[in-house]
This record gives structure tokens, C-alpha cells and sequence, in this order.
């Protein structure tokens, strides 16, 4: 029963893990990706969202850039929902997070469990999208949002019926982004600044897939 259990919880981890690539490497909600701006990292920087999805409760999240390995980030997403609790991914990227061939490390813990670091091959979900739709420049917008009013530049995706509207402000790092809304989603800033730890301070141990029990042979 051990066993099966271990197999079930490290499902959840394998499906966490593409969940945590496509909303945090790929892009936080619609629209949040280098289309609108550029991955700026600067260790300690730290910025925390609310993000409303149409449907599901609404949940919290923090990017943070952690510290500096070589010429790589420590580049770590903490995810908070009533559901599942706190999930932690860290990664180590040589660039933005978008690109799957930045990253070199990638570490997860799940609540209070022990921190497991998983192969880097398991980051390897997805293809790169095609971008088909277009971007506008809509200028300059005071915005107010929980972390306080900014000065924004505002920029608007569309693909057919999908209209995603960002607004950037470039002392909130590592992306800049004040506050993302399409029809269906709406991501804001509840606060941002520096000095980011990493939540991670235990040794993470190597992930290994454990053995499938042996179902009993029938005998004829």
C-alpha cells in the first residue's frame, strides 16, 4: 500500500511540474510571456499576484529571483491555493524561463514534504507555440492596483476572439507586470520589492521513480 501511494503522490508531482513550466516558464494566465516583456532578473527581487480564473477560486503566487549560480538564476514560483496548499518550483535558468533550453535545474516541494529535485528532461512538455495574433501599443496608463498606483505601459494581445490586455511597470521584477486581464482571467499586483529567500532550505533529494508493484500471475 506504501508503494502505491508513493506512485500516486509522484504522479502528482510529474503533473505539477508541467502545470508549474506552462503557467510560470510558458506564461502566468494569457498573454504573460516575452510578447509583452522581457525576463530581467535581479537576485532578491521578489513579486507577489492574485490571480482570478473564471470558475476556480482565486489563488496567490510569488516570483522571486533567489540568488546567482555562475552566470544562472536561481529563478523560484510559489503557488498557494485552498485546494492543494503551497507548491514550490525552483529552477535554474541561464535565461528567460520561457525558453526550456535555459533550464539546467529544477527543484519542487509540495506543502511539507520533503523538496525533490527532478530530472531536467521532465521540463521537456511542450513545443514552443506559434504566436499567430498581434501585438498593440496602447501608450501610457495610470493604473491602481492592491500594491499601489504606477505609471504603466499598456499593451494589448489579439488572436481572433482572444483580447489579453497587460499593463508594465519596469521597477517590478522579474517581468515588469502590473496586472494581465483577459475575459476569462485577471492577474494584480498585491506587492513587490527585494531582499527575496529562497523557501526551499533543505538539501532536495533526487528524484526516483519507484517500481510498479507486481500484480500476482494467474495460474491457468
Amino acid at each position: 500500500m506504501r508503494k502505491v501511494c508513493g506512485i500516486v503522490s509522484i504522479i502528482f508531482v510529474f503533473s505539477f511540474v508541467g502545470l508549474a513550466y506552462a503557467q510560470f516558464g510558458k506564461g502566468i494566465g494569457p498573454g504573460f510571456h516575452s510578447d509583452f516583456t522581457d525576463f530581467r532578473p535581479v537576485v532578491g527581487g521578489w513579486s507577489d499576484y492574485q490571480v482570478t480564473t473564471k470558475g476556480e477560486q482565486p489563488s496567490k503566487i510569488r516570483i522571486a529571483v533567489v540568488s546567482k549560480e555562475g552566470d544562472a538564476y536561481w529563478y523560484e514560483t510559489v503557488m498557494e491555493t485552498k485546494q492543494e496548499g503551497r507548491m514550490i518550483t525552483k529552477m535554474l535558468v541561464s535565461g528567460s524561463p520561457e525558453d526550456q533550453k535555459n533550464i539546467k535545474r529544477i527543484i519542487v516541494k509540495k506543502g511539507n514534504e520533503p523538496a525533490l529535485e527532478m530530472p531536467v528532461e521532465m521540463m521537456q512538455v511542450s513545443k514552443p507555440q506559434e504566436k499567430k495574433g498581434k501585438m498593440i501599443d496602447s501608450g501610457t496608463e495610470s493604473i491602481k492596483v492592491p500594491a499601489g498606483t504606477f505609471t504603466t505601459q499598456r499593451m494589448q494581445y489579439q488572436d481572433g476572439e482572444r483580447v489579453v490586455d497587460h499593463w508594465v511597470h519596469k521597477d517590478v521584477s522579474p517581468y515588469g507586470m502590473v496586472k494581465s486581464q483577459s475575459k476569462d482571467f485577471d492577474m494584480v499586483l498585491l506587492g513587490y520589492g527585494t531582499g527575496a529567500k529562497t523557501l526551499i532550505t533543505e538539501t532536495p533529494q533526487k528524484f526516483e521513480m519507484p517500481q510498479m508493484p507486481q500484480m500476482p500471475s494467474r495460474r491457468k
